[in-house]
């Protein structure tokens, strides 16, 4: 305002000394005629610069309350966040750099929520989880040192089963970090290479694994050049085979396939086994989701190789899902071919 203001009151008197000078320029203006002038000017001017220096300081009151109104609410909305609590989002609707930043901002609290959710929803689970092995093993523990029961083979097995469970728990710890470093890669390192090649690789080496459960396994890919992170996919294809080898149920054999499908690449793998409600085929692919919710993790995994295989899948600009019926699930994902 002090800048607005001496800039008004130099124009105004660089516009008086100029007409002033003008005036006694010219020839045949007598004296009174010169000094009612000067001053009608002055007076003229004085009031022009009142009036110009009032709507100056009105606007810029105007302005920059509404510049400094949004500052302000993202300031304190800074500091709830600092201390640790959940602010609420900025209100603010103009288009221009204050709003870009107040927009970020929102998204960033909306980010970090959801995030604070998922942790809260982890730890809750794992804890649950870690629960039931730890009261396991205390107690057999406890019973025979107070010689309750006896160490026996049975005894020794159940003990061996517990510690089993504890060791996969941890294992559930490193595939969240898994997760998440899945999450933050760009997966850029891609390469041509056949993706019926990988698909085979995969099922080879599950093919152990499904002997030993007397499963059998048909698979029918179609041979296609592609441009794509072989780890990523391979890893994407070795969770739903996991997850067909856990889930399967009955003697019919797992398909896996793998076709060109209008620029596109469509791999599946159908296991025989319990139908998925319809309102949870999107859920299954959050982390620690089970359509069961009455398996053990020991007997129906962690809930989260579905979490990465969708985090992989989105990576690559391709989609994942499964299809439910008669008994039957395919879990599927596409690709585009890229060369």
């Amino acid at each position: 305002m002090l800048i607005i203001s001496v800039a008004i009151i130099l124009s105004s008197f660089a516009i008086y000394q100029t007409a002033c000078f003008l005036v006694e320029s010219i020839s045949g203006v007598d004296s009174s005629t010169q000094s009612r002038f000067e001053a009608l000017l002055f007076e003229y001017l004085v009031i022009f610069t009142i009036v110009a220096i009032l709507i100056a300081g009105i606007l810029h009151f105007y302005l920059t309350r509404n510049l400094i109104r949004p500052i302000r609410q993202l300031i304190q909305s800074t500091k709830e966040l600092k201390s640790g609590q959940n602010p609420s989002l900025v209100q603010y609707d103009s288009n221009n750099e204050v709003g870009e930043l107040i927009e970020h901002y929102n998204g960033l609290i909306d980010q970090l929520k959801q995030q604070d959710e998922v942790r809260n929803k982890m730890i809750a689970d794992l804890s649950h989880e870690l629960r039931t092995p730890v009261s396991n093993l205390n107690g057999y523990l406890y019973a025979m040192k107070s010689r309750v029961i006896e160490a026996s083979e049975e005894t020794l097995q159940a003990l061996h089963l517990e510690s089993q469970r504890l060791k996969q728990l941890i294992e559930q710890v490193d595939q969240l970090k898994e997760l998440d470093y899945i999450s933050a890669q760009q997966f850029i390192n891609h390469t041509v290479q056949d993706v019926s090649d990988v698909i085979k690789q995969s099922v080879s080496v599950f093919e152990w694994s499904f002997s030993q459960a007397s499963i059998p396994v048909q698979v029918d890919v179609e041979a296609c050049m592609a441009k794509f992170n072989q780890e990523g996919i391979q890893q994407v294809i070795n969770n739903l085979l996991d997850n067909a080898l856990r889930y399967h149920e009955g003697d019919q054999p797992v398909l896996v396939r793998g076709y060109k499908n209008d620029g596109n690449y469509y791999a599946s793998v159908t296991t025989s086994g319990k139908p998925i409600p319809t309102d949870e085929q999107d859920k299954i692919f959050e982390r620690f989701y089970r359509v069961d919710h009455s398996r053990s993790r020991e007997s129906g995994g962690s809930g989260l190789g579905l979490s990465i295989a969708k985090e992989i899948i989105e990576k690559h600009d391709g989609t994942i899902g499964v299809k439910s019926y008669n008994h039957s699930n395919e879990f599927w994902f596409v690709i585009p071919i890229r060369s």
